[in-house]
């Protein structure tokens, strides 16, 4: 009777303990599977946050640089005005250089908005804040104050980004 009933009761051990261990198995690799697509899903959207973050900060430089210019032009057009002593508002080009700064200022501050990072909105709020005076005051660029504020305000917003676009590539300062 043994003979006949230890491989039966060996049979059933097996099938049970090979029927659980499947069972493990499927488990544990259903659980890594979805250890491995979490992973992955939280990589793409690192991926598309940085790469949404980036594409802001370049379009916030660009808008800088835009704004820049159209400071600078506006200095020219003041310099050959205070030549004739007019003012450069009221004379030539005077208030399309005006509206093309302004819109330039408008510009930084809507493309800022886009941004995550609060360091480089506030740099670029604070140029835009510099940057009103530079063109709507008859003495704009002519005034030391305005224009050293204006240029310190425009170092430290491409500062910022430039900061942010080091940490978002892995260069950041004390790596």
């Amino acid at each position: 009777m043994v003979d006949v009933l230890l491989p039966l009761v060996t049979l059933v051990l097996g099938f049970v303990a090979s029927f659980l261990l499947e069972l493990l198995r499927n488990r544990w690799t259903t659980q890594n599977v979805q250890d491995v697509r979490n992973t992955e899903r939280q990589q793409v959207a690192h991926l598309e946050r940085v790469a949404f973050e980036r594409d802001g900060l370049r379009a916030v430089h660009t808008a800088i640089h835009d704004l820049l210019s159209r400071v600078n032009a506006i200095a020219i057009h003041l310099a050959k005005a205070e030549a004739t002593g007019l003012d450069w508002r009221e004379s030539g080009d005077g208030q399309e250089l005006k509206a093309a700064a302004m819109h330039a200022t408008v510009r930084c501050s809507h493309e800022s908005a886009l941004l995550l990072h609060p360091p480089v909105i506030e740099a670029v709020k604070h140029l835009t804040t510099a940057a009103y005076p530079m063109y709507w005051t008859r003495e704009s660029g002519s005034d030391p104050n305005h224009r050293r504020e204006f240029f310190e305000a425009n170092q430290a917003a491409t500062r910022a980004i430039a900061a942010r676009l080091r940490e978002l590539y892995g260069f950041a300062r004390g790596s």
